[in-house]
């Protein structure tokens, strides 16, 4: 039996533009390798870009659109020469952690014996 995987693939803003492909490479490799399915959903809002456009963030029915997905990719937010950090990060990142209550922002980390860290 075949594991079919929903994903939301929203790059946001930034070096979120430039590392979604990538990101989006991987999984594909991971799907072919592993013998899963990925049905992507390309999300073009939560960037400053859409706010330029709309007003806002995401639009008003964008749990509706995306709570029913496996995962969420997600890319970057932010471009504060364009739309302040408080609108973006609350209006779209902050946003997702809390309805979705994923309140860990783990970033992996590997130590080398002899360098200093905090």
């Amino acid at each position: 039996m075949s594991t079919t995987l929903n994903i939301a693939a929203i790059p946001g803003d930034g070096i979120g533009q430039e590392v979604m492909p990538e990101g989006l490479r991987v999984l594909a490799a991971a799907q072919a390798r592993f013998g899963f399915t990925l049905n992507i959903t390309p999300i073009p809002w939560a960037s400053c870009d859409w706010y330029a456009k709309t007003g806002q963030m995401m639009p008003d029915d964008w749990k509706a659109q995306i709570g029913g997905m496996d995962a969420l990719l997600f890319g970057a937010v932010g471009w504060p020469a364009q739309v302040p950090a408080h609108i973006s990060l609350w209006g779209s990142l902050l946003k997702f952690r809390r309805e979705f209550d994923q309140y860990i922002n783990l970033r992996p980390a590997r130590l080398f014996a002899g360098v200093p860290c905090p």
